[in-house]
């Protein structure tokens, strides 16, 4: 219910993942990234510097699963609150909400593209020597920023309707 002093507020959140505050969302992806970070450390073996790399490498995936999570619920709430076609008796995600998830897993893809794309050159990870530089880094060409709002949005669309599976 929204009203001159307050934030937005959806009264029936069909999960418990909607339900979950924002700052948890990007809780949840700071402690994905930071295990992805962490996992992958061991497949891109630096073996002169594996400790400064899994700390740099960790941080680098932290930040962009923490955009990634927290922007997708974030703007998923917002288009959500403009279409709210929700079926309370089928407990059926319409049009709107389809598109809805897709809109807000693509524009969060992007964003943690463009994150990973920055955090990656200015932590040099991206060259062999791996120091922390904050340098002008070139800007991401326009084809993989794209290519991540089409592979993010499948994703989210099919994790809210895989989740339903398991609530």
């Amino acid at each position: 219910v929204d009203d001159e002093n307050s934030e937005m507020i959806v009264m029936h959140e069909p999960d418990e993942y909607a339900r979950a505050t924002l700052p948890v969302h990007f809780g949840a992806g700071l402690f994905a990234g930071s295990i992805h970070g962490l996992g992958s450390t061991f497949f891109e073996w630096h073996s002169n510097n594996l400790p400064k790399f899994g700390i740099i490498n960790t941080f680098h995936h932290s930040v962009a699963h923490s955009l990634l999570f927290g922007t997708y619920e974030g703007t998923k709430r917002i288009i959500i609150h403009q279409v709210h076609s929700f079926d309370d008796e089928t407990n059926y995600y319409g049009a709107a909400y389809l598109t809805a998830f897709g809109l807000a897993g693509g524009i969060a893809g992007q964003i943690q593209h463009v994150a990973s794309h920055y955090t990656e050159q200015w932590l040099g990870l991206s060259d062999s020597t791996l120091r922390l530089s904050v340098r002008s880094a070139a800007a991401p060409t326009l084809r993989p920023v794209l290519l991540a709002f089409l592979s993010s949005a499948i994703g989210f669309v099919a994790f809210e309707y895989g989740k339903k599976f398991t609530t």
